[in-house]
C-alpha cells in the first residue's frame, strides 16, 4: 500500500485478518517534487519510507512492555489485528492516515500505531494508548519501553547517507556525526560502575565484564552492568562513547567493579540513545539533496530513542512506570535538504504545532543588551574584593564600569548569593544578609541593574514546603533531592523577586533535578508538568526564563514554554577552556527559537586574584567575544575590577550597551558535517556562518575559529545564489577582496589565537559597497543600519545609536576604494565617489 503526498487514485480492497472484515485504501501516485515521501506500507503492519521514490528507512519490530513483560510482533505475542486509512486536513497540511491495531495474544486491545503522511513533507508516528498501559517500566538495558516507529539501521553503499545526532547535556554539547547504518564495532557505548558485580541478560546488545580478583576479566556476552534497573544508573561512574579497550582501561583506572559494552554496529555509535542522548536525528543524502529530521513531537520529556537489535526505536522512556488511557506518543519525521535548512524546517513544524515563534525571544532584555556576569568561571564566581561583601564589591564594579564607559545594563547573580539546604540544593531563595547586608532589592537599585537571577534544584530541608512548615506541595519519594508540584509556589517564587528587579530567572541543573527525582522520570506527566508551572509563573509575572544544564529533551519541551527564550549551548566557561564551540548547539537552537548562551568572558588574558589561580588565563578573549557577539543570545563580561579591554568589550554593542547582533544564529556550514562524515568535501575545522538582513540585502558574516588546512569557500556552500558578487574582509585586515561564483574566499589554515572573522558585503547595483563598522564583530547590523538605499551614483545609509556616540563607517566605492566616514548619532550618511558626507 503506497501512502503519498499528491492526489492519489483510489482503490479500495477487502480482505480479512483474525475473522475481521476492513477496507485497505491502495494509493498509486507519483511524487510531485525531488523530496516527496511517501509510505509503503504491508499487510502486517510493516512500513518503509520513501523519499522522491528511494527507499530511506524500513521498518523493524515494534513492542512494548505491559506489567512487566515485553510483548513484541516479531516476538509473536503482539498481532496486528486491523489495518485502517483515512484521509483529511489539519493545521498541518492535507494527510492520508493510516491505523494499526495491536493487541495481545489473548486479543486485548495494547496500541494503535498511528502514521499521517502529509502532502507537506510531514509524517507524523503516534503510538496510541486507548486502556493506558500499565507496568510499563522494565529493568534492564532496554531504554525505551515501547517501540513506534522503529527503522532498521542498515548501511547501503550504493545510497551512502550521514548522520547528525543532536544529544547531551548543555544544549547538545555531545552531538555526533557520522555515516547512516555504517558498522563500527571497534566503538560503541561503555558504561563503568564502581560498587555492583552483578549482570543480567541484555536486550540492547551489551556485553558485560567483571574483574577477577587475580587479575583477569570474566566476560559475559548478552548480559549488562545490573546497576538499579534504570537508564540513567545512579551508579555509572563513566559513561562515553570509545573502543572496548578503552573501556576497558577505564575500569582499570577507577578499580571498577563491572563494565558493559554495546559496539556500535548500525551507527549506534554516532546516534544518542536514553535520557542523555535523545534528540533530533538528521539523516542525508552525500550530495545533501535530501535530508530527514526525526524526533519526538510530544510528550518530549518522557519520550527517549534506542538502538535495539540493530535498530532504532522511539517511544517510552523506559522508567516510566505507567500511561494513561488516551495518552498520545508522537515522533515527527521532516523532509527537507541539507542540514541547517533540514532543521529549520523540523523546527517550524514544531514551533507552529505549539504556537511559538521562532523570533520571540529576541525581545528579551539580555538578547538585546550587554551584561556583567558572576557565573562559573567568571572573576568573582564565589570570589569578592578582599576584605568586602559581595555588595560592596557590586558597587565597586559598577563604579570601574562607568568610569571607564563600559556600558552593562544588567548583572547575572549566580549561586552564592541564596541559602542552601541539605545535598547542596537550594533552601531558601532569598540573599543570604553576609552576601547583600541592605538586600538584593538595594544592590539592585543602587547599580541600576536588573538582574538574571539563578537558581539550582531544591533540598529536602527547604521551609517552602508543606512537609517541613511551609505552605507548597513538594514530592518527596526517597531522592535525594525534591521538586515543587504547585502552581501557586512558582507564582510567588518568581513574582517576589520581579518585584525587587528580577528580569529573567535562571533554572540551572536541570539534569540534575530531572535525574535525581524519580518522580520526575517514573511518571508520565510529571516532568512536563513541572516546566509547565515554571512557565506560567514566569509569563504572569512578565519575566523570562533560561535553561542551563539542560538535556536535550528540556530543550524540545520548551516548543510549550514561551517564556523560556534562552539556554546554554556550551558546557560551564573557564578561562582557556574550549567551550566557545557553539556552532552545532547553535543548530537546534535556530531551530526551536531561543537564543544560543555560550556564558561568559575575560576581556583580557590574565586576571590574577580569583579563585582559579594565578596561573589561570585566557589566551582566546577577542574569540570569545566574537562567538558571544554572534551568538544572538546574551553578551555578558565577568571580568575583574581594572581588569577590563574596554574596545574588546565594545565591539558587540553600541555605546549605550544595545548589542549589535546578526540576524540569526550563527551556525557551522553543511559542508563541515559533510567532511566529518567522509561523504564530501569540506573544511577540516570550523567554519560558521550568519547574515543580517538589511533593506533586503544580505550582509554575511563568516567565523573560522580553526582551520586544518586551507580552504577555497564557495558562494554555494553559504547558500548564496552563483551570481552574487561580494568583498570579502578579515576583521584584521585592511582591504577587502572579491568574492563570487569565479573567485572562492580562500581561507588560510588557523587556530584559535589568529582565527579568521570574514565581513560578506554585496556589491549593489550601483558598484558601491558597505563594509559598515570596522570596530565592530557585526559591522551592518539591523540595530545599528536602518536602511541602506541605493541611488544612481550614490549610497545613503540612514544609522541609529544613542545621541552623539559617533559611528565610524567603511565603504567601498566603485572603482574598489575603501572611503570612511565618521558621524555623530542619530545620522545619515550618504557615500559617493568623492567621500563621504554625514546628514
Amino acid at each position: 500500500m503506497l501512502l503519498s503526498t499528491r492526489t492519489p487514485i483510489c482503490v479500495f480492497t477487502l480482505f480479512k485478518m483474525k475473522s475481521s472484515t476492513f477496507v485497505m485504501l491502495l494509493l498509486v501516485t507519483s511524487a510531485t517534487s525531488d523530496n516527496a515521501v511517501d509510505v509503503v506500507v504491508d499487510s502486517k503492519g510493516g512500513y518503509v519510507v520513501n523519499i522522491a521514490g528511494k527507499q530511506w528507512f524500513k521498518s523493524a519490530d515494534t513492542f512494548l512492555v505491559s506489567n512487566g513483560e515485553q510483548l513484541s510482533v516479531q516476538q509473536g505475542n503482539l498481532v496486528v489485528s486491523s489495518i485502517v486509512n483515512s484521509s483529511g486536513t489539519d493545521p498541518t497540511g492535507t494527510y492520508i492516515q493510516h491505523n494499526i491495531s495491536y493487541t495481545s495474544k489473548t486479543g486485548n486491545t495494547m496500541m494503535m500505531g498511528i502514521i499521517k503522511v502529509y502532502s507537506t513533507g510531514v509524517v507524523v508516528f503516534a503510538q496510541e494508548f486507548p486502556n493506558g498501559l500499565q507496568g510499563s517500566n522494565i529493568k534492564g538495558d532496554l531504554l525505551v519501553s515501547t517501540s513506534f516507529p522503529s527503522f532498521v539501521l542498515e548501511e547501503d553503499k550504493t545510497f551512502p547517507r550521514g548522520v547528525v545526532s543532536f544529544q547531551g547535556d548543555q544544549g547538545g554539547v555531545d552531538t555526533k556525526t557520522g555515516v547512516f547504518g555504517e558498522n563500527s564495532e571497534s566503538s560503541g557505548l561503555c558504561r563503568v560502575t564502581l560498587h555492583n558485580k552483578t549482570v543480567a541478560p541484555s536486550h540492547g546488545g551489551f556485553d558485560a565484564f567483571v574483574p577477577q580478583p587475580d587479575g583477569t576479566i570474566k566476560e559475559f556476552p548478552k548480559h549488562y552492568c545490573d546497576c538499579t534497573g534504570t537508564e540513567h544508573c545512579k551508579q555509572w561512574a563513566y559513561t562515553a562513547q570509545t573502543t572496548l579497550e578503552q573501556c576497558q582501561a577505564t575500569c582499570a583506572s577507577l578499580s571498577c567493579a563491572c563494565y558493559d559494552f554495546r559496539g556500535g554496529s548500525g551507527g549506534s555509535s554516532t546516534i544518542g540513545t536514553g535520557v542523555i542522548g535523545s534528540g533530533p536525528v538528521v539523516v542525508f543524502s552525500s550530495d545533501l539533496s535530501s535530508s530527514v529530521v526525526i524526533s519526538a513531537y510530544n510528550n518530549f520529556m518522557v519520550s527517549s530513542q534506542d538502538i535495539v537489535n540493530n535498530s532504532i526505536s522511539y517511544g517510552l522512556m523506559n522508567t516510566v512506570e505507567s500511561i494513561p488511557s488516551q495518552s498520545r506518543l508522537e515522533t515527527v519525521l521532516v523532509v527537507s535538504s541539507g542540514i541547517n535548512k533540514a532543521m529549520t524546517d523540523w523546527g517550524d513544524v514544531l514551533l507552529a504545532q505549539y504556537g511559538k515563534s521562532r523570533n520571540a525571544y529576541k525581545r528579551d532584555f539580555a538578547m538585546q543588551n550587554l551584561g556583567y556576569s558572576t557565573d562559573n568561571g567568571a572573576y568573582y564566581y564565589y570570589n569578592t574584593e578582599p576584605g568586602k561583601t559581595y555588595e560592596q564589591t557590586l558597587y565597586d564594579v559598577k563604579a570601574y564600569a562607568d568610569s571607564m564607559n563600559i556600558p552593562y545594563k544588567y548583572v547575572l547573580l549566580d549561586s552564592w548569593w541564596y541559602y542552601k539546604g541539605t545535598g547542596n540544593g537550594v533552601a531558601v531563595w532569598d540573599a543570604m544578609p553576609s552576601v547583600f547586608p541592605d538586600g538584593l532589592e538595594a544592590v539592585l537599585q543602587h547599580t541600576g541593574w536588573p538582574a538574571q537571577l539563578h537558581n539550582r534544584f531544591w533540598a529536602l530541608n527547604t521551609p517552602y514546603s508543606t512537609k517541613n512548615g511551609g505552605k507548597y506541595n513538594f514530592i518527596y519519594d526517597n531522592s535525594s533531592c525534591t521538586c515543587p508540584d504547585d502552581q501557586q509556589f512558582w507564582d510567588d517564587l518568581i513574582g517576589n523577586k520581579t518585584k525587587v528587579g528580577m528580569f529573567m530567572y535562571e533554572q540551572d541543573w536541570l539534569n540534575d533535578e530531572f535525574d535525581k527525582m524519580k518522580w520526575l522520570t517514573t511518571n508520565f506527566t510529571a516532568a512536563r508538568t513541572w516546566l509547565l508551572q515554571m512557565n506560567s509563573g514566569a509569563m504572569k509575572n512578565n519575566a523570562t526564563i533560561q535553561y542551563c544544564m539542560s538535556h536535550v529533551r528540556h530543550l524540545l519541551q520548551s516548543v510549550e514554554c514561551h517564556a523560556m527564550t534562552n539556554a546554554r549551548a556550551s558546557r560551564d566557561y573557564h578561562p582557556g577552556n574550549t567551550q566557545w564551540n557553539i556552532g552545532t548547539t547553535s543548530i537546534l537552537a535556530h531551530a526551536l527559537g531561543y537564543g544560543a548562551s555560550k556564558d561568559n568572558y575575560w576581556s583580557t588574558p590574565v586576571q590574577n586574584g580569583s579563585k582559579w589561580g594565578n596561573t589561570t588565563m585566557e589566551p582566546h578573549n577577542a574569540l570569545e567575544s566574537a562567538v558571544q557577539a554572534f551568538s544572538t543570545g546574551p553578551v555578558a563580561v565577568s571580568d575583574m575590577i581594572n581588569g577590563s579591554n574596554v574596545s574588546l568589550i565594545l565591539r558587540a554593542c553600541d555605546a549605550a550597551g544595545r548589542l549589535l547582533t546578526p540576524d540569526r544564529h550563527m551556525t557551522e556550514i553543511d559542508s563541515v558535517f559533510l567532511s566529518m562524515s567522509g561523504l564530501g568535501h569540506g573544511p577540516v575545522g570550523e567554519v560558521w556562518h550568519t547574515y543580517s538582513n538589511i533593506s533586503g540585502v544580505l550582509y554575511g558574516y563568516v567565523l573560522v575559529p580553526m582551520l586544518n588546512d586551507s580552504y577555497s569557500l564557495t558562494l554555494a556552500e553559504l547558500g548564496y545564489p552563483q551570481d552574487v558578487n561580494m568583498f570579502a574582509m578579515d576583521y584584521t585586515d585592511s582591504s577587502p577582496t572579491k568574492f563570487n561564483n569565479g573567485a572562492p574566499l580562500m581561507i588560510s589554515a588557523c587556530n584559535l589565537s589568529d582565527f579568521h572573522q570574514y565581513t560578506l558585503s554585496p556589491i549593489l547595483s550601483n558598484g558601491f559597497a558597505v563594509l559598515g563598522e570596522k570596530s565592530k564583530w557585526v559591522s551592518v547590523s539591523s540595530q545599528r543600519f536602518v536602511s541602506i538605499e541605493v541611488e544612481d551614483d550614490t549610497v545613503k545609509a540612514v544609522l541609529s545609536g544613542p545621541t552623539h556616540e559617533m559611528v565610524t563607517v567603511s565603504f567601498v566605492t566603485p572603482d574598489n576604494k575603501v572611503i570612511t566616514g565618521r558621524c555623530e548619532m542619530p545620522a545619515t550618511m550618504v557615500a559617493s565617489a568623492s567621500g563621504v558626507k554625514c546628514m
